[in-house]
């Protein structure tokens, strides 16, 4: 294999485990962050020693057995956690209610429009259809529980109507259910380290050159010496083509308050907040899932439409995407003949969870040792 390194654009999760299962396969690894910091989304941070998230909740789940092996050699898995997320939906006139999430039959018939529910449910088809989340939704679970749910939210976070968003990610994300089961996650390993994954990531780079706070771009690399270049940047950044693709950013604007060591301010470490009266989507208080016991909590108020890249925008007529896969193209054209990959949920435009990026970095890596060990053959 050629003695140049390759250079891993991203240090999050997915330029983390390239660079580490590169670097374990004897090659040369160089990371470059634009970020002061490792750690990309899943980052954790601390106010007064409490634990909180600046981006939004990070669960680590997976049925996955590699993965989740891999998260526990790295400490990360040895305490379980079971998300059990809540929803506080506004029936009018004051009335609100807080339900678990994803939506319980149990818990909505004792809803005053549970007559209406009843009605719509006996309506639906044998199994959600359509192409619109709107659609899909409601085919799912009738109009009143969309409205009560789902509506407002995804107005707030997405900044489009539903009707214009694809439904390719409901299922995974949007559940009706009859059984009873009360987490969030089906998944057989679910946890959240207590300290975040910060120093796992960490050690995952420490046989690489990592540099912080670097100005990356196409341009900055055309030319480099690099014997590949492994790129989990958003795309239109990398490219210095902004507003090419449609991103949806958050805020989390979070605060500190004296509570006992085992003690809460909210009910949930998740609760969301369809009604369109609320301007935030969601709360989040991490301390339920570190368990701490410390003095103080942080809660964090989520509110959607920061100038940020966290969410890629899955429209109905998937145009994004390919337009990614487009600018994918300019860039390998860009950076030729040095071979460049893309991996993550920012290059790749996907929505996808933690446990899946670990995964597709796994792959990533190989198809990177096969490249390069063809091109020295």
């Amino acid at each position: 294999m050629s003695s140049s390194p390759v250079v891993v654009v991203g240090a999050g999760w997915s330029g983390a485990v390239v660079a580490h299962a590169l670097s374990e396969a004897g090659l040369r690894v160089e990371v470059l962050e634009s970020e002061p910091f490792v750690g990309g989304h899943s980052r954790v941070e601390t106010i007064n020693g409490v634990v909180y998230e600046p981006h939004g909740p990070h669960i680590f789940h997976t049925s996955n057995a590699h993965v989740a092996a891999f998260i526990d050699r790295l400490g990360l898995c040895r305490r379980p956690f079971a998300f059990r997320p809540l929803t506080e939906i506004d029936l009018g006139d004051g009335d609100r209610r807080l339900l678990s999430w994803p939506i319980q039959l149990d818990e909505i018939r004792e809803l005053p429009d549970w007559r209406r529910i009843e009605t719509e449910l006996d309506a639906l088809p044998p199994e959600p259809q359509g192409d619109d989340l709107e659609s899909y939704v409601v085919s799912m679970m009738g109009r009143r529980l969309y409205e009560l749910f789902i509506e407002g939210y995804t107005r707030k976070q997405w900044g489009r109507e539903p009707s214009t968003l694809s439904s390719s990610f409901a299922p995974k994300r949007i559940e009706l259910r009859r059984d009873g089961y009360t987490r969030l996650f089906r998944d057989q390993f679910e946890c959240f380290p207590p300290n975040g994954p910060n120093r796992a990531i960490e050690s995952l780079l420490s046989r690489s050159a990592v540099t912080c706070g670097a100005e990356v771009t196409v341009d900055k690399l055309i030319g480099v010496d690099a014997a590949a270049i492994v790129v989990t940047a958003a795309c239109d950044d990398f490219i210095g083509a902004p507003g090419a693709l449609e991103w949806r950013g958050v805020q989390l604007r979070s605060r500190y308050v004296p509570v006992g060591d085992d003690q809460t301010l909210t009910e949930s470490y998740v609760i969301n907040r369809p009604s369109m009266s609320v301007p935030y989507t969601r709360t989040v208080e991490t301390k339920h899932a570190t368990g701490q016991r410390i003095g103080g909590t942080v809660v964090s108020e989520e509110y959607p439409g920061a100038d940020a890249r966290h969410y890629p925008v899955d429209t109905v007529d998937h145009h994004d995407a390919r337009m990614n896969a487009r600018l994918q193209e300019e860039i390998s054209l860009a950076l030729a003949p040095v071979p460049t990959f893309y991996c993550g949920r920012l290059a790749t435009y996907a929505y996808i969870n933690q446990d899946e990026a670990i995964a597709r970095a796994f792959d990533c890596a190989k198809e990177v040792l096969a490249v390069l060990s063809g091109v020295a053959a």
